[in-house]
C-alpha cells in the first residue's frame, strides 16, 4: 500500500505563521466576516499541518479560495521539508500558513479548499455577512 502525504488538520485565522518548528496563530477558527461596508478588504491566513512519510522530499499545496461574487484565487506550491524536519512513527509533520487579501463586494460563503498532491483534502468555509 503506497502512503501518500495527507492533511492532518487546517484552519482560517486572522493571522498564522511557522517559525522555529511551531505554527503560531492568532484569531483562529472564524465562522463569520462582517464588514462595515462594500466592498471591504480582508486578510487571513490559512494554516495547517500535512503528514507524510519519512523521507518525503517534496508536497503539492495547492490552496483555492472561491469569494462570494465569482472571484477564485489560487495560491499553489511546494513544501520542501528539511533536515531539521523530526521524524515520528515512520512519518513527518509538516506545518505550514498562507496569507491571502480578497476584496468582498458582496454578502455570501467564502470557500477555502486545501489540495495536497493535487488531491482536495479539506473545505474550510466562512459567511461574509452583510452590513445592517
Amino acid at each position: 500500500m503506497l502512503v501518500m502525504a495527507e492533511l492532518d488538520y487546517a484552519f482560517i485565522a486572522e493571522f498564522a505563521k511557522v517559525e522555529n518548528g511551531k505554527l503560531t496563530a492568532v484569531g483562529a477558527s472564524y465562522l463569520d466576516v462582517r464588514p462595515p461596508a462594500f466592498p471591504a478588504g480582508h486578510s487571513f491566513s490559512v494554516a495547517g499541518r500535512i503528514r507524510a512519510p519519512e523521507g518525503t522530499e517534496s508536497i503539492g499545496l495547492k490552496i483555492r479560495i472561491n469569494v462570494p461574487g465569482n472571484v477564485k484565487i489560487v495560491l499553489d506550491g511546494t513544501l520542501n521539508p528539511g533536515p531539521e524536519t523530526s521524524p515520528y512513527d515512520g512519518k513527518i509533520g509538516v506545518l505550514f500558513a498562507a496569507s491571502a487579501s480578497i476584496l468582498f463586494g458582496a454578502e455570501g460563503l467564502c470557500e477555502i479548499f486545501i489540495d495536497i498532491d493535487g488531491d482536495e483534502q479539506r473545505r474550510l468555509a466562512f459567511s461574509v455577512i452583510a452590513p445592517q
